[in-house]
């Protein structure tokens, strides 16, 4: 029987991606998700870091379930907005707002910057906990621009308007958003797949698996850049 891990979230999507990752390294754990589980109430998440409200969240899911869990917090860092969102991403527009007006909200505060003054990156942190007391955290960034509008129907969250940088663009084509990326092709470069992988030889070792043959990838991979021309956004 493969050994199992609780991922503390309520977003089905990031739960798909993790099980995506997991199956494309080999790794036999199974993946549980809140709908396997007794509910519990989600904790407070009352750091001013991705990494503490990460840890957080999977102490909570740790000591509700007793299994290895994980826990990750994310958001998009505005260059114009002096690194904002933030921490405040899914709330940006309100706690009871959802995710087409946190994104209308920021491109309102941003409506009057240059194309090529739209840097931004989302980041990731991925909190790894025990119940022998082991916690362990680990990073990844994406970085792009934000777009003039938003753009496809994939993804979650800000992916209608990010543009990320390192996307591979075919000859003559625009780059695209996030919502318009394949799930391969975002979990090759998105910053939580990013932070899965790094966090993924601590994950096999207190699980007693082998790690994976493929290593996790550097923070910022090698592929065709997108251009950063006004055009693309």
């Amino acid at each position: 029987m493969n050994p199992k891990v609780f991922l503390a979230t309520n977003n089905a999507k990031k739960l798909a991606e993790l099980r995506r990752i997991l199956a494309e390294q080999h790794i036999g754990a199974e993946v549980v998700g809140m709908d396997d589980i007794e509910a519990y109430q989600s904790p407070v998440e009352s750091e001013w870091t991705f990494e503490g409200n990460a840890l957080i969240k999977a102490r909570a899911g740790l000591e509700h379930t007793g299994l290895v869990t994980l826990a990750d917090d994310s958001g998009l860092q505005i260059d114009a907005l002096g690194g904002m969102p933030g921490v405040r991403s899914s709330r940006w527009a309100g706690p009871e707002q959802e995710d087409v007006a946190n994104l209308e909200l920021v491109l309102r505060q941003i409506d009057d910057v240059v194309p090529a003054r739209r840097t931004a990156q989302f980041a990731a942190v991925m909190a790894l906990v025990t119940p022998d007391g082991f916690q362990a955290t680990a990073q990844g960034i994406m970085k792009g621009r934000i777009a003039l509008a938003p753009r496809g129907a994939r993804g979650f969250g800000y992916d209608p308007i990010f543009v990320a940088d390192d996307q591979v663009v075919a000859d003559g084509a625009r780059p695209r958003t996030n919502a318009e990326l394949r799930p391969e092709e975002k979990d090759a470069i998105s910053h939580r797949s990013r932070a899965i992988r790094a966090i993924l030889p601590q994950l096999c070792q207190v699980l007693g698996l082998p790690e994976p043959e493929q290593r996790p990838l550097p923070p910022f991979p090698v592929t065709q850049p997108c251009q950063r021309a006004a055009a693309i956004l």
